[in-house]
């Protein structure tokens, strides 16, 4: 019965290769294991939404190992081998940390701006914070901790004030918040480093700064454990 039904799963996307046929230059792109659209963009250098387009995918988080894509017009080759993660470090919290992210979605998170560490993910005065402040002057240039998906750009989370939340993968989002300004909007693909707010003190905010999450499985994790 399993023989059958992956015969059956192969033949479905062999028809549905066959009936929809690229048109022009490009590549196809064979998804390895903990790729995600985001990288697979930057890799070739062609936009996320051409790629959606090309293959028809309405969702970019129900990509599947094995998985062939179309890519119009890629400026580069398909890399030559599957990306695979390095082995977990026994005992090293970080280094665990970064190696999930790598696995989960070939995630390496980047700091979002340039700023004073002001604040520690953990207990603050009784309450959990859940994750960390950088101090930096109002209208200073918040950037994309990694490649994704804007899934909310508003005011309306209580005391974040203008958040950015910004989805990885099927298990990370990053968080930057009490934002003067938002600079991008819901449903926007942005790249790593990519300018998204600007640094205010909009919320429940003593001074101008960022605050800055990242959550896996919507669950707050220090993000000093991902960062460089």
């Amino acid at each position: 019965m399993r023989a059958a039904l992956a015969a059956a799963a192969a033949l479905g996307v062999l028809l549905l290769s066959c009936a929809h046929s690229p048109q022009g230059d490009g590549v196809f792109h064979t998804v390895q294991r903990g790729e995600n659209i985001f990288r697979i963009s930057q890799h070739y250098q062609v936009s996320v939404s051409s790629i959606l387009e090309a293959n028809q995918i309405r969702d970019e988080r129900s990509l599947q190992v094995g998985e062939r894509l179309w890519i119009p017009e890629a400026r580069r080759s398909p890399p030559q081998d599957a990306l695979i993660p390095p082995p977990a470090g026994v005992g090293d919290a970080p280094q665990r940390a970064r190696n999930d992210a790598i696995q989960n979605g070939n995630l390496s998170f980047a700091w979002p701006l340039r700023g004073r560490l002001t604040g520690l993910f953990g207990v603050r005065n009784g309450r959990r914070h859940e994750g960390i402040d950088l101090a930096a002057k109002p209208g200073a240039l918040v950037r994309a901790s990694e490649s994704g998906r804007v899934i909310y750009s508003g005011n309306g989370l209580g005391a974040y004030g203008n958040v950015v939340i910004v989805r990885h993968s099927d298990l990370y989002a990053s968080v930057y918040a009490h934002n003067r300004k938002n600079r991008v909007r819901k449903g926007a693909f942005v790249d790593k480093g990519e300018v998204i707010a600007e640094v205010g003190q909009t919320g429940n905010a003593t001074g101008p700064h960022l605050h800055f999450e990242i959550r896996r499985d919507e669950r707050a994790q220090n993000p000093l454990d991902y960062l460089p």
